[in-house]
């Protein structure tokens, strides 16, 4: 059978049997991005050889597919979340996990609770892309790449809570209101005054699901512009969890999220 070998450095133009352009070029791209974090569209078009026109289109469709995201403000490229959906260990590599991940097992380890991160990965999407769970045979578990729709749940809700006002209005109205399964859908406006409480306290809580009978508390993780990035969620067992401990468990984990926030806009720097 034919093999396609690879250029070590990820930037050769010989062509080899069966090698698509457009795909040889979008995976130079990707590469190139990996290696710089963030460029421009003038930036890899030099950088590649590539014409503006055909680097521009080829940017704009992976960014139609969140496999690059686009910065408005710098006008840069850089690798985008969906990556995350073509395998469990592209996680390892992300930055979250290699810069900040030390908080997020710190935390499981001392509230013996399962607790996971969330990312955007579409409009309407959230996805975890990492978690920790403690030992023992009876817990909440949440596999890595669990996808689920942007209002729904306490860590959509969140999520929902700390956007901007005009885009969490616009993607309620848009997507409305995710149900919890064994319970009627709050109404759009019971929604909001969740959204501001949760905005009030900082975290956003969950008491005596009826799913799992878990209690649980998420809170926001912020870039450097102040705009929410992650949602960090801690859920256990009612026995684990209790309600009356809620309000210390958010304390400690908005903490966490906060010193996520810190080394997250240090790297940045």
């Amino acid at each position: 059978m034919p093999r396609v070998k690879a250029a070590a450095s990820g930037s050769s133009t010989k062509a080899t049997p069966y090698m698509v352009p457009a795909v040889d070029r979008s995976v130079r791209i990707l590469r190139l991005l990996q290696r710089r974090q963030q460029a421009t569209v003038t930036e890899v078009a030099q950088a590649l050889t590539i014409g503006s026109s055909a680097c521009y289109a080829i940017l704009k469709t992976l960014q139609h597919h969140n496999i690059v995201a686009f910065d408005e403000r710098a006008k840069t490229y850089r690798l985008g979340l969906s990556l995350l959906e073509l395998g469990g260990a592209v996680s390892r590599d992300f930055a979250f996990v290699e810069k900040a991940r030390t908080h997020l097992v710190e935390f499981a380890r001392k509230t013996r609770l399962t607790t996971f991160v969330v990312a955007r990965v579409s409009h309407e999407h959230l996805m975890v892309v990492d978690k920790e769970e403690p030992g023992g045979d009876v817990r909440i578990s949440i596999a890595v790449g669990t996808r689920f729709r942007i209002t729904e749940g306490m860590s959509g809700r969140c999520f929902m809570a700390f956007l901007s006002a005009e885009e969490s209005e616009s993607l309620l109205k848009s997507v409305g209101v995710s149900p919890v399964p064994g319970l009627p859908p709050p109404t759009q406006k019971a929604y909001r005054e969740q959204l501001n409480t949760a905005r009030a306290v900082g975290h956003a809580t969950i008491t005596d699901s009826p799913v799992s009978a878990a209690n649980g508390v998420a809170a926001p993780i912020f870039d450097s512009e102040g705009r929410i990035l992650f949602v960090i969620t801690a859920m256990g067992l009612s026995s684990a969890l209790t309600a009356k401990a809620i309000e210390d468990t958010g304390a400690s984990l908005r903490a966490a999220a906060d010193a996520i926030t810190k080394v997250l806009r240090s790297q940045r720097g």
